[in-house]
């Protein structure tokens, strides 16, 4: 093929780009003969976004001579596997291409792409792409919403680089001593303001990071690791990064900003530390070890070996050990269960089992248990609220290190639980029931209503909980809420420490 005085390229024939083992069956039929327009254009995107390959490959065609104005082009493509040639080893550039050959080097470009060289335009031909031949990837068995998802993800790591935050402004209001949080009746304060920071390396590495602060404080590191791809499809966490066994065991409010939390882990960020996963045909195996240099000088462990049996069928074994420098160890070991009986309900339940050293032996036994049972039930079922039902029963004695598991609202620790140096931990033995309804109206206007009723073995360690809230969505970005807690503590032994017994929040939040 030969290439005119000014560069422009003699279309009257097609260059292909021909799949394995296919044979040239040129067309005349409307729509199936590939002009030479279109296939350049094709060519050029796919060499464009596939610059990863070496800048002198070698082109393994050798019907494609050194001296071919198309040699470098069509060597790349083949490096990185876009174009494969014939059987025989030839590229049969001067045949017409068939719409199928076509179709399999869009798939393989979107493949091979390298979001850090692409350009928003590379992107936008690569999508007319996809759409172009979408019966023929269809016909080859190439999954069109899959290559969708790829392009999506394309678009969003486009440059390398990904920004990201939140800025929340909350406003409450209580009387004096009360468990909110709340002095001089009313806080008003910036209480969160998060940057995140992904800049996507190459394939294999991401940095994160995010910057974090509120409340006065100033703004500082609060997140910051290395996300690594290895073979055989392990993947490593190294850094300041979040680790959470047990997200969809806790009920929250629409953002997670009023929460109950994770008995064990939901760390944000867990201590320094090296994570790895590795995936396996009925679910995945992950560990983890993290140090932490603080005055508390400790040493974590952890590993989680969960099964997705089927949609339907999920269980984990979970384990997280706390190994101390000047105190004694403790560990926790808890199994998970999800069972989805259809999309609109579901069933979740957990066993904790801990082994605690003399230092933390707060309670009847040094071997405290805790079991949770919910069930979900979908607003598609119910029609005007979705519904979270929880019941459990904790130990006397019973250890949560990172977390206050029902606080929701409450800035103080909650009124069944004492505090003592590193964690916080049941008196009592303890049984919580716990309702959640949440309401989305509409697109604008959401609410939801909580219930929890905390009935302890000795009623100074007994209370109920209410809370209401009302959001509006004035963007998809931003939105305003309404909302009030209360808390009766009836006999519990810091009703006479604590005259506020409720609270009212205004909250703005920007996600951008």
């Amino acid at each position: 093929m030969a290439q005119g005085a000014e560069g422009n390229v003699d279309t009257s024939q097609a260059r292909r780009s021909p799949t394995p083992g296919t044979t040239a069956k040129p067309h005349t039929t409307k729509g199936v003969v590939i002009h030479m327009k279109k296939l350049f254009a094709l060519l050029a995107i796919a060499a464009l976004v596939a610059f990863a390959a070496p800048a002198f490959a070698a082109n393994p065609f050798a019907d494609v001579p050194m001296n071919h104005w198309a040699y470098d082009a069509v060597a790349q493509l083949a490096a990185n596997g876009i174009v494969v040639g014939y059987p025989d080893g030839s590229f049969k550039g001067p045949q017409a291409a068939t719409r199928y050959e076509l179709a399999a080097v869009v798939a393989r470009a979107l493949a091979n792409v390298d979001m850090n060289k692409a350009s928003k335009q590379d992107l936008e031909m690569l999508k007319k792409l996809v759409v172009e031949f979408k019966s023929e990837l269809d016909a080859l068995g190439v999954k069109v919403d899959k290559l969708d998802a790829r392009v999506a993800l394309l678009e969003e790591r486009i440059g390398g680089w990904k920004f990201s935050g939140n800025f929340r402004f909350t406003a409450k209001w209580a009387d004096d001593d009360n468990f909110y949080g709340v002095d001089q009746d009313s806080n008003w304060s910036v209480d969160r303001f998060r940057w995140n920071i992904v800049k996507y390396v190459d394939d294999k590495v991401t940095l994160n990071v995010r910057l974090q602060g509120g409340g006065g404080a100033d703004l500082a590191v609060a997140r910051a690791y290395a996300t690594v791809q290895f073979p055989w499809d392990m993947t490593a966490n190294f850094g300041r990064f979040p680790l959470d066994w047990e997200g969809g065991f806790y009920a929250t409010d629409f953002a997670g900003y009023m929460m109950n939390d994770a008995y064990v882990t939901d760390y944000d960020p867990l201590a320094t530390a090296i994570w790895f996963n590795k995936p396996f045909s009925l679910g995945n195996f992950e560990m983890f070890v993290a140090h932490n240099e603080d005055e508390d000088d400790y040493y974590q462990y952890g590993a989680r070996l969960a099964f997705d049996m089927n949609e339907n069928l999920g269980m984990a074994v979970n384990y997280v050990k706390y190994d101390f420098q000047d105190a004694d160890d403790f560990y926790t070991l808890w199994g998970d269960l999800v069972v989805n009986f259809n999309e609109n309900v579901a069933f979740k339940g957990q066993y904790f089992m801990q082994d605690l050293g003399d230092d933390w032996w707060m309670g009847e036994s040094d071997s405290p248990k805790a079991w949770k049972a919910i069930l979900t039930f979908s607003q598609d079922m119910l029609k005007f609220t979705d519904l979270w039902v929880e019941y459990a029963q904790i130990d006397d004695g019973f250890v949560f290190a990172n977390a206050d598991p029902y606080a929701w609202t409450l800035g103080e620790t909650s009124p069944y639980l004492h505090k003592d140096w590193f964690a916080k931990y049941t008196d009592n033995d303890v049984n919580i029931l716990l309702l959640v309804a949440k309401q989305k109206w509409n697109d604008q206007w959401w609410t939801y209503v909580r219930y929890m009723d905390v009935n302890a073995d000795s009623d100074w360690h007994s209370y109920k909980s209410y809370t209401a809230s009302v959001r509006y969505n004035y963007t998809p970005n931003l939105w305003f809420e309404v909302g009030y807690d209360a808390i009766d503590l009836d006999h519990n032994w810091r009703s006479s420490n604590y005259e506020g017994d409720n609270m009212v929040w205004f909250r703005t939040t920007v996600n951008f």
